[in-house]
C-alpha cells in the first residue's frame, strides 16, 4: 500500500482534524484562545471557532486533488513529483493540524 504517493495520508489527516474539533467541541469552555503572540493568547473568541480550523483543511484538500491546481503546482517553476507534491501538501495539513491541537490545548491550559 503506498500512502504517501497517494491521497490516502491527505484525506487521513483532514479526517483527524475533522474528528478532533468535533469531539473536543464537547469539552472545550465557552471562550477558547484564537491568536498568540509569543506564545500568550491574547485574542479569545467562540468555541464554534475550532470548526475553522477543519474547513481550512478541507478547502486545502479539495483543492489540491484539482487537476489544474496540481498542474499548476508542480511545474511551476520546479518539476515536482506526486510523492513530493503529496507530502509538500501534507505537511501544510499538518501544520494546520498542529495549530488546532495548539489552539485546544491552550483552552485547557
Amino acid at each position: 500500500m503506498q500512502l504517501i504517493g497517494s491521497r490516502k495520508l491527505t484525506w487521513g489527516i483532514c479526517g483527524i482534524g475533522i474528528l478532533l474539533a468535533i469531539v473536543s467541541v464537547l469539552f472545550l469552555p465557552q471562550i477558547i484562545p484564537v491568536h498568540f503572540t509569543n506564545g500568550i493568547a491574547d485574542d479569545f473568541g467562540n468555541k464554534v471557532e475550532i470548526f475553522l480550523f477543519p474547513i481550512l483543511l478541507l478547502i486545502i484538500t479539495f483543492l489540491t486533488g484539482k487537476e489544474s491546481i496540481k498542474y499548476f503546482l508542480t511545474h511551476s517553476k520546479t518539476f515536482l513529483t506526486d510523492i513530493q507534491y503529496n507530502l509538500m501538501i501534507d505537511s501544510v495539513l499538518g501544520i494546520v493540524l498542529i495549530a488546532e491541537s495548539y489552539v485546544i490545548y491552550a483552552s485547557f491550559a
